[in-house]
This record gives C-alpha cells, sequence and structure tokens, in this order.
C-alpha cells in the first residue's frame, strides 16, 4: 500500500495554527486540498506537528514509522510530531484532522494533574489507533465543537481549548485501557505496576535497571514487556514521565529551573539543563520563558 522509499518532510503551517497553536479541519478537505496542491499525504512523510486523525467515515490502513495499523470508523489515530506517517488512498476517509504546534502541545500537558500516565502521549503507552465506543465518539464531536468555538473567540481563548483538549485526552485515556487486547492480562498487570513504580520513585530513580529491581524483574524482562505493551523501552517511559512532571512545575507552579532541578533529584544544575535539554531540545529556562509569556500577553504566538 504504502512506498517508504523516499521520506519527505511537510511543515503544515497557517495563520490560525500560527497564531493559536492548535487547528481542527475537515479531513476530507484537507486531503483533497493537499493533493490539489501537489502535495501527496498517501506516501510517507514525515510530520512537524501532532496530530489526532478522527475518522468518522471509512476503514484501512493508516502508516507510522513504516508499521501499518488497522482502523475503522470511529476511531482516532494519534501521530506525533516528526513521526512519519501516510494516510490510506483506497480509503475515501471523511473525519476531522487537529493538529496542534509544540509549544500548545506542551502547555496543554502541563495543565494536566492525574495519575493517568500520558495526558496527551496516549501512543507512548497503547497502539496508535483507538477504536472509540459511541459514548467516546460523541465525548469527541461535543468536545471539538466547543473548542472550534472557542477558537473562533480569538487567541485569548487558547487556555480553554488547552483545557477542553486535556478533558478529552484524559477520556482517551481511561478508555484506552479497555483496548490493549494485544496482550495478555498477566503483562498487563505488570505493566501498570511499573508504571505505577515510576509514577511513585521517577523524582529520584531515573535507571531503567533500579525500576526492574522495584518490581522484581530483570532489565531485560522489563524491556520487553514494555515494547510489547506499547512499542517504548522502559528509559522511554521513565524519561517521559519526568520531563513531564518537570514541564507542570515550570508551568504551573511558576517555580525556578533551580527548584526544580532540586524537587527532582538532581544534584547539579547543569546535569539537570543537559537532561532537559536532550529530550525536548530547549533549555528548562527557554521553555518556562515561552509558558511565561503566553500567560502575560495571551495572544502572543
Amino acid at each position: 500500500m504504502h512506498r517508504c522509499e523516499t521520506v519527505s518532510a511537510i511543515s503544515y503551517s497557517s495563520p490560525r495554527l500560527s497564531d493559536q497553536g492548535i487547528e481542527i479541519l475537515d479531513l476530507r478537505a484537507f486531503l483533497d486540498s493537499a493533493v490539489s496542491s501537489g502535495g501527496d499525504p498517501y506516501q510517507a512523510h514525515r510530520v512537524g506537528v501532532f496530530c489526532i486523525i478522527y475518522i468518522e467515515k471509512g476503514k484501512g490502513e493508516h502508516l507510522i514509522d513504516f508499521q501499518s495499523y488497522q482502523y475503522q470508523a470511529p476511531s482516532i489515530i494519534f501521530v506525533n510530531k516528526a513521526q512519519i506517517h501516510a494516510f490510506d488512498q483506497r480509503d475515501c476517509v471523511e473525519g476531522k484532522l487537529v493538529v496542534m504546534t509544540q509549544a500548545f502541545f506542551s502547555a496543554s500537558s502541563a495543565n494536566i494533574r492525574t495519575s493517568y500516565f500520558v495526558p496527551v502521549h496516549l501512543s507512548l503507552t497503547a497502539l496508535p489507533v483507538l477504536p472509540l465506543s459511541h459514548d467516546v465518539d460523541e465525548s469527541f464531536q461535543v468536545f471539538t465543537s466547543e473548542m472550534s468555538k472557542s477558537l473562533r473567540e480569538g487567541s485569548d481563548s487558547h487556555v480553554i481549548v488547552q483545557l477542553l483538549l486535556s478533558a478529552l485526552m484524559l477520556k482517551f485515556a481511561k478508555h484506552r485501557e479497555s483496548q490493549l487486547t494485544h496482550i495478555s492480562g498477566q503483562q498487563k498487570e505488570r505493566f501498570k505496576e511499573f508504571l505505577h513504580c515510576v509514577d511513585s520513585h521517577y523524582t529520584h530513580v531515573r535507571e531503567a535497571s533500579l525500576y526492574a529491581d522495584l518490581v522484581h524483574s530483570s532489565y531485560k524482562c522489563l524491556n520487553e514487556l514494555c515494547k510489547s505493551c506499547c512499542g517504548h523501552t522502559a528509559k522511554e517511559l521513565i524519561d517521559f514521565r519526568i520531563i513531564l512532571e518537570i514541564k507542570r512545575k515550570l508551568a504551573m507552579d511558576g517555580k525556578s529551573v533551580q527548584q526544580v532541578a532540586f524537587e527532582m533529584g538532581f544534584d547539579d544544575i547543569t546535569n539537570f539543563i543537559k537532561y532537559f535539554k536532550r529530550r525536548t531540545g530547549e533549555t528548562p529556562a527557554a521553555f518556562k520563558r515561552k509558558h511565561d509569556a503566553r500567560l502575560i500577553e495571551p495572544g502572543a504566538k
């Protein structure tokens, strides 16, 4: 279905996306417009934004990072920034496409305080295609309708949109718990135990080998479990949880970089900055400045 020999990079942009950090598009119209403009969304390409693809009508396969995932309406497909994906040309799909910038994604993640492990990056702990129940399907349509109304009110409504998106993501997270059908009940429990352990110890434990000891497993078995359950290593999941909490503290609590470094168990501020930058591409101070600027100037880009 998909040819992957050459991977192009597509950077979607629009005045609304630049101004507000998020845009909700009609999926069919977007695909037709991309083709008429000379693009090819049906060939593998790398995206520069975060995407939530809502399949209202249709069924087929979606390519993500060279692996095809089957979908059937109603479903949600999560595509993270910098991932490679392609639509199925055989499917005359209908639905919505929600695109988000890095800044909007970070701000929305920081707005959530919850026991759920991944409020937005749901594909870290499950497959990227999420079949929807009737109730969750209705919730998506209601929440995106409210988000669209807020977006039309202007960029000063960005916090409302972030909170609506965060609430929707929590509904997805809860619904996804019943969707891990490719692993056994025992694996689910062991994986859940590991995630709970990370949630309890991430401020002072960062090594996967130490978590293996805490859950009475070997490093190799823990890694295999994580890869089976979500396609990511134990270390990647640990790092994601730590980075998410750092962003929360910087964005929500107004704490300094030094305070956050101390609270997160880093003895050396230089190592803390290197750790954050290696995984996000920016320093903690730069992240904090951008978030603070958005709070002071709601219309700032």
